[in-house]
């Protein structure tokens, strides 16, 4: 973990309203001591979990927290105010607010966030928690997971199932004191980005909607970015079968930058690897070879077969390969690892996607194609549909 100190800043732009606010641990890859606030164009209303500090924050206010045994050590114009359990930055104005962060490491730098601040100890340093409003959260989560210079309907088919996969996992971290967290084990969420349209439009004209099963209940809204043509059966990944979650052959990610990958590896390491951990018969003239010469036509859930029982989630974990899909060629004293796809291969391929809306699909087709047999709703409503 690093220490670091970040700088805060909030300017405030105007927003629709609405009315679900969810809670993000934000630099969750770092262990921050120090933040530095500056409010700017909004006004801002500082509390503690106790009472009202200082209510109202204009642009000329200095705020620096620091962590301290503890607690939180506040700092208002460079005078001490005290030691807190919690402090709160909420925007006291009818448009939203923005958290601009600077900070002294480079990953980190020029981000912003929309809305309000939570700010507590918890393992020797500070968490931070971004409190905003769902669908700008959605927002920022497409600029993070997705990027600039996609397709509208591409980004309606992102919103409606990164919006599916929050509501699905959004107690993942409520014992942390937030929902989700800004990375990869969650959606990746670095803010408010930038302003690009097509994304803030698909949002807009998808808001609320979601991906229900039969009983009404949240999809698993798992994606990645390609499936090497073919994607994998949920439960060849992880635990549970699930019927919309199928393995399908899948023609539109074939031809993507991430379709196909190589990589070379030590003949011997490969083997002493697979008798260490799986205690795999390597002297054994017939499963050697089988191990040296592995080969995938389709998706596989093992290695050589069901009988050794070697899963290639864990291989693929164990030697930072970006699929399961691969195919062994043995070379002499390497092993070349020819593979497809990049990701765990469950639910929608990101270039599938946009290489279907490219061809003229549009998004609804493409939900349907990577999903099996589910339903579409207003998150509004699922309540109203499961009383029925």
């Amino acid at each position: 973990m690093k220490n670091l100190i970040v700088f805060i800043s909030l300017t405030a732009i105007p927003f629709g309203a609405y009315s679900l606010d969810f809670k993000i641990g934000i630099f969750r890859n770092v262990q921050v001591k120090k933040v530095a606030l500056k409010v700017s164009e909004s006004t801002y209303i500082l509390k503690s979990s106790k009472k009202i500090l200082k209510n109202k924050i204009s642009s000329k206010t200095d705020i620096v927290v620091n962590y301290s045994s503890g607690k939180l050590s506040l700092t208002l114009d460079g005078k001490f105010i005290g030691n807190f359990d919690t402090l709160k930055l909420s925007n006291l104005e009818s448009d939203t607010g923005i958290l601009s962060i600077n900070s002294q490491i480079p990953s980190l730098r020029n981000r912003s966030y929309y809305d309000d601040l939570l700010v507590f100890t918890q393992k020797n340093s500070l968490t931070l928690v971004n409190v905003v409003d769902f669908e700008k959260y959605i927002i920022g989560v497409l600029e993070s997971e997705v990027g600039k210079g996609k397709s509208k309907d591409f980004y309606k088919v992102h919103a409606i199932i990164s919006r599916t996969y929050a509501l699905k996992n959004q107690y993942k971290f409520i014992h942390e004191g937030f929902y989700l967290t800004d990375l990869v084990n969650c959606q990746v969420y670095k803010g408010n980005m930038y302003k690009d349209s097509n994304i803030i439009n698909a949002v807009h004209e998808t808001e609320n909607l979601i991906l229900v099963d039969d009983n009404m209940d949240y999809i698993t809204a798992s994606y990645f970015s390609n499936s090497g043509g073919q994607t994998n059966n949920v439960e060849d990944v992880w635990s549970k079968a699930l019927p919309y979650l199928r393995s399908i052959h899948d023609p539109y990610s074939m031809g993507g930058s991430n379709y196909d990958w190589e990589k070379t590896i030590s003949k011997s390491n490969w083997l002493q690897y697979l008798f260490k951990k799986y205690q795999y018969p390597i002297n054994d003239l017939e499963a050697r070879n089988a191990a040296l010469n592995f080969k995938q036509k389709i998706r596989h859930k093992f290695l050589v077969d069901w009988v050794y029982q070697i899963p290639l989630t864990e291989i693929r974990k164990d030697w930072k390969l970006k699929s399961t899909y691969f195919s062994i060629f043995d070379n002499g004293e390497t092993l070349s690892f020819k593979g497809k796809g990049f990701g765990h291969g469950v639910g929608l391929s990101q270039e599938g996607a946009m290489r279907m809306i490219q061809i003229g699909y549009d998004f609804l087709e493409v939900i349907r194609f990577y999903y099996t047999d589910v339903h579409l709703i207003d998150m509004k409503m699922r309540e109203f549909y499961i009383i029925d």
